[in-house]
């Protein structure tokens, strides 16, 4: 890599490092966790009969988990799910709706129009999609077809509703992954100037949708996932059968970041076969759609009423073509629509991949007479430069052919030829000659304009490009046969190139315009300028927009823009590749230690199936439904929500941490080094070695680290060793208040900051034990103390028969509480050092019973049978 293409390379990574750490929401951000509610409904309300199985699926952790609706009793209008989040009201502006699966069935209008989104709060209607409203959504659809059907409120709402509002919506066929909801102003905008920025990575997937008219098995796009893969030269296909009508789009949505206006955007595409021609008919049939959070943004139809896209044919012979829209307004998804028309068999389409990339991306490869990388001047010669014509006659003439070569741009020269029925053996023709001899493998041609009024004739068939060594010929390029075309910009300009690739050395370039058989009237071709573009590795990239000298720009796995090659990590998982949570500089995607609290994500990963959204375990199944606060392990200071921050049980040594959180707020700081992999280095055996000089804690020898145990010592609750028994409304040793508005995972009752990452002067230090009600540390002794108080308290029989007294024993006075496993109390009372607890009034099953003390707070699951 060249210095000045590394430092180019850099500053795109800095701005990426950026962006990250001053957005620091994800999109689609999925409700779930305790406190958040999933229920059957109907028209009348909740419906609790109606539904044959567990809700549970769609508000856990495991985001590839769902319920199918298609065990609903009875498949009639007016069955929905309902989702709701007890915790949070959202604000208005959110968006908000359900992710799912339609399994092999393409999304169309039709069914779109039979679904119904509806926002309450308090049981409250809110506000509901029309069918209208919701048709503007678009598909959202990895290998499993899932979609993402959007809402943006404009009322406050706590809950979310999925309705069938027709028996059309066929909830048989389709399953439900998850609501989500988030704040749009938050998403990340990519602004990082990379040329051809492939759109792809982990959090991108295709999607297909159709027309209600289309017949959906009869078409389809093949190996659609390629689209969205990060290869370059990797495509998927949409098949369209002959005589079939209607449309199909595919597309790629991106979760993690919006694209700005201004730039431009669209695919790159070819013919099934890229030796064929592609007709004008399939041309004015694609439309380049963009859309913002299922909101459509802009659109353009190729066929814009003048201008290149209204010719009879274009030839292709091997090169890729870019299609492509500039963008006025912001967007996160991007589509290709092929619409098929009676008596118009458009067969089948390659599309390589969707990009995005400044307006102003352009190699300084123009052939001009100074200020350009490529100097040169117009050959004369009747040879070589054919003149403005005789008398005004309308005979083939080459006017102001020095506009092709001179500084300003904008310039241009005029071919014309006369129509086929005169005299069509002339022909209008230029050549540009360089100072020096390019080496074969450049990119050489011209850009051109046709004129307005030539709609309906044959272009490219009449265009040659020829290249030359001095006077010796080197390579020939012709409409029918390796003549390429590129660029449609479907914009004001209808600007196009054509040229090819240099099999010899050259320094001459030569356009020739001929009279096609079918031509009845004159042709002007404005000629803007020659261009040579060098690609010394013959990977396809030019050299100035190459940043792997001897490698393969094409493959960009993560999609951030930058090729494989080129940069240190290439990691594709399901962390945001954008988003740099703990602003250490490493996005999380590569960062080993996400949220910085010294425990690596790959440990956090508790069910080590190399997904990491999926990790979030807080609470106790006997006593909640569904466990987690929405924040996962890897970006949770908290993640058994016991008071205690991970870093602070982590294993570090307390010296160390006392080094590197200066703050206490749970949060290695953003001065200490920490290398490539996001690791501060005083922690590895060496910088970047991944290697930790420490074991994670677990001080009671279980399977439980400390960070995920909520009695770290195995018999006293960590919440009450740290004197916040009070914060356990459940009696199971973890917070259940569910407030976390800056997505740290340490909830509001103990988050010292509600507005950042981490809780600056945490009382939740190390190795902390505060006594009950007062605010001052004690000794060790002191904690060991109240741990023995603990363990003289006794509560038995357990399990006890239903209608015995259940006994409890301590050395101290103080007060009972029996909770069912939902959290209800059941019975309070006082007791000396001895109580009796009747339970002829408990129905069998699981309780909670919670032993406050002048010393110590604790509580014991006990069975009634």
């Amino acid at each position: 890599m060249t210095k000045k293409l590394f430092g180019k390379f850099a500053s795109m990574l800095l701005i990426i490092m950026i962006s990250g750490s001053v957005f620091a929401q994800k999109g689609y951000e999925p409700i779930r966790g305790m406190g958040v509610e999933a229920k059957p409904v109907n028209n009348s309300g909740i419906c609790l009969g109606c539904y044959n199985g567990s809700m549970n699926p769609v508000v856990n952790a495991d985001l590839n988990d769902k319920v199918s609706m298609g065990n609903f009793a009875t498949l009639v209008s007016g069955n929905g799910i309902s989702v709701k989040n007890t915790n949070t009201t959202y604000p208005a502006g959110y968006i908000t709706g359900f992710n799912v699966d339609l399994g092999t069935s393409v999304l169309t209008a039709t069914f779109l129009s039979s679904l119904k989104i509806s926002t309450y709060k308090a049981g409250v209607l809110q506000e509901s999609t029309t069918s209208s409203t919701l048709l503007s959504v678009p598909a959202f659809g990895g290998t499993k077809n899932r979609i993402f059907l959007h809402f943006k409120t404009s009322r406050e709402f706590d809950e979310v509703r999925l309705y069938q509002i027709n028996t059309l919506s066929l909830f048989g066929a389709m399953n439900v992954y998850y609501a989500f909801a988030f704040d749009p102003t938050k998403v990340p905008v990519d602004n990082n100037g990379i040329c051809d920025d492939i759109i792809a990575g982990s959090g991108v997937d295709g999607n297909v949708s159709g027309s209600s008219s289309f017949i959906a098995p009869l078409s389809y796009v093949a190996n659609r996932e390629r689209i969205g893969d990060g290869d370059k030269n990797s495509y998927g296909t949409i098949m369209l059968p002959a005589g079939l009508l209607g449309s199909y789009s595919v597309g790629v949505l991106d979760k993690n970041q919006v694209y700005p206006a201004g730039n431009r955007t669209g695919f790159v595409i070819s013919p099934d076969d890229e030796g064929k021609l592609l007709s004008a008919e399939f041309l004015k049939n694609i439309t380049i759609e963009t859309y913002l959070y299922g909101e459509l943004q802009d659109s353009k139809t190729l066929s814009d009423g003048g201008g290149l896209i209204n010719v009879k044919v274009l030839g292709f012979g091997t090169g890729k073509q870019k299609l492509t829209l500039t963008t006025t307004k912001p967007f996160n998804e991007v589509r290709l629509k092929v619409s098929q028309t009676l008596g118009v068999n458009l067969g089948s389409l390659k599309v390589y991949y969707a990009f995005e990339e400044p307006v102003t991306c352009e190699c300084d490869d123009k052939i001009q007479t100074s200020g350009s990388a490529v100097s040169g001047n117009v050959v004369s010669g009747a040879s070589w430069t054919s003149g403005p014509g005789i008398f005004g006659l309308i005979l083939s003439k080459m006017v102001s052919p020095e506009a092709i070569v001179d500084t300003n741009k904008s310039n241009y020269a005029t071919a014309t030829i006369p129509a086929a029925s005169l005299l069509s053996i002339f022909s209008a023709y230029v050549t540009v000659g360089t100072n020096e001899l390019l080496p074969k493998n450049t990119f050489a041609g011209f850009t051109l304009e046709k004129a307005a009024n030539l709609a309906g004739i044959s272009v490219l068939e009449n265009i040659t490009v020829t290249l030359y060594n001095g006077n010796t010929l080197t390579d020939v390029f012709t409409g029918t046969g390796s003549l390429f075309s590129g660029n449609f910009f479907t914009t004001d300009s209808n600007k196009f190139y054509v040229g090819g690739k240099a099999t010899k050395p050259f320094n001459r370039m030569k356009i020739t315009f001929y009279s096609g058989t079918g031509v009845r009237i004159p042709q002007n071709y404005y000629i803007y300028n020659a261009f040579a573009s060098k690609d010394d590795d013959n990977d396809g990239v030019p050299n100035c927009f190459d940043l792997c000298a001897n490698g393969n720009d094409s493959i960009d796995n993560n999609g951030n823009g930058i090729p494989d090659c080129a940069e240190g990590c290439t990691a594709v998982n399901d962390k945001s590749p954008t988003i740099d949570t703990d602003g250490d500089g490493i996005v999380d995607a590569c960062d080993l230690d996400s949220d910085n609290d010294g425990i690596l994500d790959a440990v956090e990963d508790l069910n080590n199936d190399g997904l990491f959204e999926n990790d979030d375990n807080e609470g106790d199944l006997f006593v909640i439904s569904t466990l987690g606060d929405g924040v996962p392990n890897y970006l949770d200071l908290d993640s058994d929500n016991d008071g205690i921050l991970d870093l602070f049980e982590s294993g570090i040594p307390t010296s160390v941490i006392d080094q590197i959180d200066t703050d206490h707020n749970g949060i290695i700081d953003i001065g200490v080094a920490v290398g490539k992999n996001g690791i501060a280095d005083i922690l590895e055996t060496y910088p970047d070695s991944g290697v930790l000089k420490y074991s994670v804690k677990n001080t009671d020898g279980d399977n439980d680290f400390d960070f995920i145990d909520l009695t770290s010592n195995g018999t006293t609750f960590d919440l009450y060793a740290i004197g916040k028994g009070n914060l356990d409304t459940l009696g199971a040793g973890f917070i259940s208040r569910i407030n976390d508005q800056d997505k740290d995972g340490i909830q509001a009752v103990v988050d010292t900051d509600l507005e950042k990452r981490g809780a600056p002067e945490s009382p939740m230090s190390p190795y902390a034990v505060f006594a009950k009600n007062a605010g001052a540390k004690v000794t060790a002794d002191k904690a060991t103390d109240i741990a023995a108080v603990a363990a003289d308290i006794k509560v038995y029989p357990n399990p006890v028969k239903a209608g015995e007294n259940l006994n409890i024993k301590s050395a101290e006075e103080g007060t009972y509480t029996v909770f069912s496993a939902q959290g209800q109390l059941v019975k309070t009372g006082k007791f000396t050092s001895n109580a009796e607890v009747n339970t002829s009034s408990l129905p069998t099953g699981l309780y909670i019973i919670k032993i406050e003390t002048k010393s110590t707070v604790k509580s014991y699951k006990v069975l009634v049978k």
